[in-house]
């Protein structure tokens, strides 16, 4: 597909747009939303394509790849009216890896204020870590603060005071060749990256609320050729894993077992398929288009749902080891929500219950207040959704520091101002 050079769009003000990409490997997702305000979005358009050229997350064909991802973006910028420029990019695989780890700092300033500055250094201190030459640090989140011995600080310490701060936080790695070669896919569609996202992190804006996140809730996001699990508490990621199962190979299973096309197996598992043999209530006969025109097969939703079941079954396992890994396992109040596309298949909760062992939930993306909000209310678009939202709250958080930052500066100012005028006093005596 020919490239083509994006103009700035002229019908609406670029700063206040925010573009969300979500590369899969069965589909490729483009949310355009408008802020409102700092707490509020319009979804302005959606696009779509599907995805060529990964395997299980990663790019294993760049032309394909970009090639999708294209198609997504004129989309979405056909039906949004916008043009876009500035993405924010989701990045999963099951080469994530999550790594707790330890940083401290002295408050070197001469009022001894923790400011912004040196949240930034405890990061950067935070970074200092041996690691292989393949894997480059994607993310670094703070779990807790502790200043001169102070421990329980969960939120950001900026403006108290201290002498010494520490910071205990969980490193996200990841593979330099697959972060390289997706941000070159989407670089070379003409537009440029705003942020790279872990999906997991992103997922979970639209899907979770504050309350879960708090009291600690693991949620399980189930692609095309990942499935992705994040664990929360005190309102902090405390863990995060990849599981190279997904809804892929669910299909690949039902083209196997009954010898059929993908686009059929892939049809029959969306219109008939459980997750779980005993949810069936009518085990009817299925007809199933053969390959190449011959004569149709019979097969029985119980079979296809056997099918299933048993490839479910193993992201579930797996999914429980990664939460325990975790190791708080025990203290997810809020039990596990599923998203993702693969969790649309019926049963699929009822036989996460039963494998976990704790409530599950749907999760659907909520909290949006206008624009397109019916169309994006689907677990196949929570990552896309996500990656908007998280782009606000990181903008938000930016003005947040600015503003913290000019109120330092008018108190500096006055403060100088006064000791001017008390030296002026003393002069004139």
């Amino acid at each position: 597909m020919a490239s083509k050079k994006r103009r700035k769009n002229s019908g609406s003000n670029e700063e206040d747009i925010i573009v969300g990409l979500d590369v899969g490997t069965t589909k490729i997702c483009v949310i355009v939303a408008r802020i409102k305000d700092e707490n509020n979005i319009d979804i302005l358009g959606i696009g779509k394509a599907p995805s060529f050229g990964l395997h299980r997350g990663i790019v294993v064909n760049p032309n394909k790849t970009s090639q999708s991802i294209r198609a997504a973006i004129e989309e979405a910028e056909l039906n949004s009216g916008v043009s876009i420029n500035s993405v924010s990019v989701g990045i999963a695989g099951h080469y994530i890896r999550c790594i707790q780890s330890s940083s401290i700092i002295g408050i070197n300033n001469t009022d001894r204020i923790i400011q912004e500055e040196d949240i930034a250094r405890l990061i950067e201190q935070a970074k200092i870590m041996k690691m292989p030459s393949d894997t480059t640090i994607i993310d670094v989140i703070p779990q807790e603060y502790v200043i001169d011995g102070k421990d329980g600080i969960f939120e950001t310490p900026v403006g108290m005071f201290g002498i010494k701060l520490e910071a205990k936080v969980n490193i996200i790695t990841g593979l330099v060749s697959s972060i390289d070669d997706l941000s070159k896919c989407v670089t070379s569609c003409d537009v440029d990256i705003d942020d790279i996202v872990l999906e997991p992190i992103a997922s979970s804006h639209s899907v979770l609320d504050e309350t879960e996140k708090k009291v600690g809730v693991a949620m399980i996001d189930i692609g095309g050729g990942t499935s992705d699990i994040a664990v929360f508490k005190k309102g902090v990621l405390k863990y995060t894993a990849g599981i190279g199962i997904a809804g892929n190979l669910v299909t690949n299973d039902i083209v196997e077992a009954l010898g059929i096309s993908e686009v059929e197996a892939e049809r029959i598992k969306r219109e008939y398929g459980y997750a779980m043999v005993s949810e069936i209530l009518n085990d009817e006969e299925i007809t199933v288009e053969s390959i190449k025109g011959k004569v149709p097969k019979r097969t029985s939703k119980s079979i296809l749902a056997r099918i299933i079941q048993a490839r479910m079954q193993d992201i579930f396992e797996l999914s429980a080891i990664e939460i325990q890994n975790s190791q708080i396992a025990k203290e997810l109040h809020a039990g596990v929500v599923i998203t993702g596309g693969g969790s649309l298949i019926k049963g699929t909760k009822e036989l996460a219950e039963e494998i976990l062992g704790m409530e599950v939930n749907l999760g659907i993306p909520t909290g949006l207040k206008g624009g397109l909000i019916k169309e994006v209310e689907n677990p196949i678009f929570a990552t896309g959704v996500g990656l908007v939202l998280h782009r606000l709250k990181t903008m938000n958080d930016l003005t947040k520091i600015s503003e913290i930052n000019k109120n330092r500066k008018r108190r500096s100012l006055t403060i100088t101002g006064i000791f001017s005028k008390i030296q002026q006093w003393f002069d004139e005596l």
